[in-house]
């Protein structure tokens, strides 16, 4: 048994307390939370830590500070200022929509529609700090990626991770969704991805604390009825800016999928299915133009 304040005995504190909390997802990896806190206190990396050491009493009251503020619903990034994302190094700080793991599977399924295809053409909606559109461009040198959002402060973060990271072929761009698009990008876009807010205005009370407290209201809901305004704004308009054989990939809960299957039906798209990761907790409805 880990003797107390060692490192061992510390990780176990923080992964229970994380357990017990009401305010955060229930998905979550704690014992992984738990051990990077940890790690970023000691600067160390976390596979290295351990358990066996002792350490400064300064560096066991910070870490379990840390520990309190997540366990009270504070998203983890805010509480190490970093997230990393498609394996980049994201600087994060309150204000913009904090980027998920969850979007990886976004990214992913964009990378499988743009394979071969010279110059491509990427548009990310509600790109709020950027982190999809930013991992596109860096897989993809020779694209022309664009992101727009209505959120500037977001903006400003994720021009300035591109700029850290040496992403320069991205242009993240104020307006709303396809208005902040030039008009020559009309019936030339090859890929359109997005994570757009759709939580009906009714339910937002209902969310974890580390969503409803931390997150700006308008990158969770559009507060139209069923919150699905903005999802038809996107899903309608999406053939004026694809080109013949482009994509729509738009990241959603697990139980929109038959609304937003009908949507792209409407619009005169493909329906192409949706994707999900191994948990079934990102999914993806994809949809082609073909005429």
């Amino acid at each position: 048994m880990a003797k107390a304040h060692e490192i061992g005995a510390l990780l176990e504190i923080g992964q229970r307390v994380l357990e017990d909390s009401t305010h955060i997802f229930d998905d979550h990896d704690n014992a992984g939370d738990a051990r990077e806190l940890l790690a970023s206190c000691l600067d160390a990396d976390p596979d290295t830590l351990d358990k066996r050491v002792v350490p400064p009493a300064r560096v066991r009251e910070k870490y379990l500070s840390l520990i309190a503020r997540r366990a009270a619903g504070e998203p983890f990034p805010f509480l190490t200022g970093r997230i990393e994302f498609y394996g980049l190094d994201f600087k994060v700080r309150p204000g913009p929509f904090v980027p998920r793991p969850s979007s990886e599977l976004t990214v992913e399924r964009a990378a499988r529609r743009l394979k071969r295809k010279q110059r491509p053409v990427v548009v990310d909606l509600c790109t709020g700090a950027g982190p999809i559109a930013i991992a596109i461009a860096d897989e993809f040198p020779e694209a022309e990626v664009w992101g727009t959002d209505i959120d500037r402060s977001g903006l400003k973060l994720g021009r300035e991770n591109a700029k850290r990271l040496g992403v320069d072929n991205v242009t993240l761009r104020a307006g709303d969704m396809y208005g902040g698009l030039p008009e020559r990008l009309r019936g030339s876009v090859d890929v359109i991805t997005g994570h757009v807010p759709y939580v009906p205005p009714d339910e937002i009370d209902d969310l974890p604390t580390e969503v409803k407290e931390f997150e700006p209201v308008f990158t969770l809901s559009d507060r139209s009825g069923d919150g699905l305004g903005l999802m038809r704004k996107a899903v309608g308009e999406a053939a004026g800016w694809l080109k013949l054989g482009g994509w729509l990939l738009l990241e959603v809960s697990d139980d929109l999928p038959p609304k937003i299957r009908r949507l792209v039906r409407k619009a005169g798209l493909d329906d192409m299915g949706i994707a999900s990761d191994d948990d079934g907790l990102s999914v993806v409805i994809e949809a082609r133009r073909s005429r």
